[in-house]
């Protein structure tokens, strides 16, 4: 440890000298010394064990997750100005608009002081598309506003080419906001409290848009704001979807982000132009190769597909376009603009650095199936008669794109596996250390069936009454198998497969490893769990596994009966599966949790997340954090990214990913919008008596590349607010590099509890045994 490290830390600790022996500031052993001589036995000393303090974090901050969503729900606030009685005449040669403005919390409130106002008129040809003729700019036709009474507004402005727009078809629109909190960089996101909007059709205008803003707001704001203050749909009237949107997204303008693909088309030339880099060659192979209009097809599926880390398959159309994948998976939309708005076209595609499971360039597409990229140009008419149209030689764009992600739903019509087929965990009973339980599958979809379910259990034990897990089943402590998860059927010490057939099961665990965690009364309460793996041979090998929901049920030990609600049901703190009363959870965006990360089989249950991802090991992707859930998942969602050590920052494509990584922000506009994950009352400081301490990794100071103002951060065993909390908060300085910051925000959370080195199991039980006695009796824990 350096000297440094040793000055901040050594009042955070009391601990006998030889626990810490051979131990690396990261927990890891250390290098072992030569032998020297043996010199005579001292005199026995004093036994010291960790003193941790309890936690005092809920008593300055009783509420703070209430404030986070308090701060939320006082932005993007819907109907508090309205904008009503909408009219236009051509008076004098000029544009006269005019409408009433009213405010349900500040009556004083005209079209004249209030922050933000905007008037356009966007024409429309009746062919679907909004567009001026080609000599025509997009018009913004505010003028000199007049406020009168009640409210009434005028707005009249000379007109541009003498025009009475009321003789044309098209929409007036007037939008905008009062009250702009900030801008999320480096975004145009604006966060304001009080948005508004309203249109006016003029002629005749038939759209209907192909996409549903309802979509909108499963991953963002509700009610969807665009750019956080243009409404997506007006007066909650789905006939308006997007068309506010219009009003800039004009379908024969030029778009502006050519960025988005170069980023998976050529990433070196994405980062030169990252880095203001570009030469007039540059500019001019960008110009001829990625430019493209700004139709809200292009500019919403380039954003997702190539700039977002969009959270699932962007071949899972009824996301945005549910109920209507008729309309867009037409021959007529089968054509190269639509390909390219989601697909690189030559290059590698978006890599590991900015996503998982990328989508495959169009050139790879045609190789993988045996065509020669040279005669399907990216010029190629797809849709023509004798190619990829009714009757042609070639596949319609409605068989290569179903709509759906093929490993979340079983069938066209969205239905989903996991509705389908399911797994439940029938019986358990304990006795003489020994666990059995059963369970059973139904259900068939998709040409799959329960019974070829290959199911893996895991079985995690609860330290003391907590929802930690002091036995994880995936870790491995004991020998090279895991200590409690089980591949039925496989051989395994501690399992036993007591029968198997016809989709139901028995399985024998043994728990005698752990026996004296059980009789001392540091272990009352088990987790049992099954992961239900199901491939389907129509998806790629190796990526085959179709998304199932993972059942959980908590046993005591004590009773030897399961128990209701245990941080599961009215207990959960986290919402994966929507309900018809909470919209919100993980899958609202995810669609299917971990079909993007891990395997498929891990879905619909935070619980069975948390058997792997305990408390007692550092985050092993993120430094300065731990594995437990809620550490991972607050600073996945605040985008720290993974692997810092491993990146290049010498090379520029790898810098951009990284900085691009960083800049990201959380969907909802906001990340202290809590109740987009948890349960409502379930977001405030942890209860220390219900979780347990957890270790955070050491800061990963091995890259050559890497030069900042944080370093030589060890690993550290924490409470469970500064490890919850400390996942938004720390994540955010170690994206901005604030070393002093975060030597200030740790200080701040060992003065209210504690911060210990090691940060390794040892120490870590310790700190279990200082601690968690204090609310919940029990013996101390000793760790076979």
């Amino acid at each position: 440890m350096s000297k440094r490290m040793l000055v901040l830390m050594c009042s955070i600790f009391l601990i006998v000298p030889l626990l810490f022996m051979g131990c690396g500031s990261d927990g890891s052993d250390g290098a072992t010394g030569a032998t020297g001589a043996t010199g005579a036995t001292g005199p026995p000393g004093t036994d010291l064990i960790v003193v941790a303090k309890p936690e005092t974090c809920a008593t300055c901050h009783p509420e703070v997750g209430n404030h986070h969503q308090a701060f939320y729900n006082d932005v993007y606030q819907d109907g508090v100005i309205t904008v009503t009685g909408l009219t236009y005449n051509f008076v004098g040669n000029n544009d006269v608009v005019t409408f009433t403005m009213t405010s349900s919390v500040d009556p004083t409130l005209t079209c004249r002081t209030v922050q933000n106002l905007n008037i356009y008129f966007a024409p429309y040809d009746n062919n679907g598309r909004f567009q001026f003729n080609p000599s025509a700019d997009r018009r913004s036709i505010k003028g000199t506003l007049v406020a009168g009474a009640n409210g009434l507004c005028t707005s009249t402005s000379p007109s541009l080419d003498n025009t009475d727009l009321g003789l044309d078809n098209g929409v007036l629109v007037v939008y905008g906001y009062d009250e702009q909190i900030a801008t999320l960089p480096p975004s145009r996101v604006r966060q304001v409290a009080y948005p508004y909007a309203n249109i006016l059709k003029i002629g005749t205008v038939g759209y209907v848009s192909a996409a549903n803003v309802s979509g909108c707001e499963k991953c963002h704001i509700i009610p969807y704001l665009k750019h956080g203050n243009i409404y997506g749909q007006v007066n909650h009237n789905a006939t308006t979807d997007f068309i506010t949107c219009k009003a800039c997204h004009l379908d024969d303008g030029a778009g502006s982000h050519q960025f988005w693909q170069e980023l998976v088309d050529n990433p070196e030339l994405a980062a030169r132009e990252w880095n203001s880099m570009l030469t007039a060659a540059d500019n001019a192979y960008i110009a001829a190769n990625y430019g493209y209009k700004t139709r809200l097809m292009n500019d919403v599926h380039m954003s997702h597909a190539m700039e977002f880390e969009y959270p699932q398959s962007m071949a899972n159309c009824a996301t945005c376009h549910a109920g209507k994948l008729g309309t867009i998976l037409t021959d007529a939309n089968f054509t190269m603009e639509t390909c390219k708005s989601c697909h690189a076209v030559t290059g590698p595609g978006q890599g590991s650095a900015k996503s998982e499971k990328p989508q495959p360039s169009i050139e790879q597409i045609w190789t993988d199936l045996g065509f020669n990229f040279g005669f399907h140009t990216i010029d190629s008419t797809c849709n023509s008669v004798a190619c990829h149209a009714t009757g042609g030689s070639g596949k319609v764009f409605s068989a290569i794109h179903t709509g759906y992600d093929k490993k979340i739903y079983a069938t066209d019509n969205g239905v989903k596996y996991s509705a389908a087929i399911a797994v439940t965990i029938d019986n358990a009973s304990f006795a003489n250390n020994m666990l059995t339980f059963g369970f059973h599958a139904t259900g068939t979809a998709g040409g799959l069936a329960a019974t070829d379910i290959a199911p893996t259990v895991l079985v995690g034990l609860y330290g003391y009454d907590t929802k930690d897990y002091i036995v994880g089943p995936h870790e491995r402590t004991i020998d090279s198998d895991r200590d409690l998860e089980y591949a039925v059927g496989a051989p395994h010490p501690r399992y036993t497969t007591v029968s198997s057939g016809g989709g139901s099961w028995v399985v024998r665990a043994d728990l005698s490893t752990w026996a004296g965690l059980i009789d001392n009364g540091a272990v009352k309460r088990v987790e049992i769990a099954v992961m239900p793996t199901l491939r389907s041979a129509a998806l790629p090998a190796g990526d085959n596994v179709v998304a199932l929901n993972a059942p959980s049920r908590t046993f005591s030990l004590v009773s030897n009966a399961f128990v209701s609600n245990y941080f599961q049901g009215t207990g959960a703190i986290v919402n994966v599966i929507p309900t018809a009363s909470k919209a919100e959870g993980c899958n609202t965006c995810h669609d299917a949790l971990a079909t993007t990360f891990h395997t498929a089989d891990r879905g619909g249950n935070i619980v069975v997340c948390r058997l792997c991802h305990i408390t007692k090991a550092g985050g092993s992707h993120l430094e300065m954090q731990s594995r437990s859930i809620d550490s991972y998942a607050h600073s996945i969602h605040t985008f720290q990214p993974f692997d810092i050590q491993t990146v290049n920052f010498d090379n520029a494509v790898a810098s951009m990913y990284y900085d691009l990584k960083v800049e990201s922000q959380y969907p909802t506009y906001d990340r202290r919008n809590c109740i987009s994950c948890h349960n409502a009352g379930k977001f405030n400081v942890p209860d220390q008596a219900k979780s347990l301490p957890g270790i955070l990794s050491s800061s990963r100071d091995t890259n050559a590349t890497l030069t900042r103002t944080i370093f030589g951060i060890p690993s550290y065993v924490s409470g469970p607010a500064s490890r919850a909390c400390g996942g938004c908060h720390r994540a955010v300085l170690i994206k901005e590099d604030a070393g002093s910051e975060l030597a200030s925000f740790n200080q701040h959370t060992k003065d209210g509890g504690y911060l210990l080195e090691p940060g390794n199991v040892t120490t870590l039980v310790a700190t279990i045994n200082e601690i968690l006695p204090m609310f919940n009796g029990g013996d101390i824990v000793v760790l076979p």
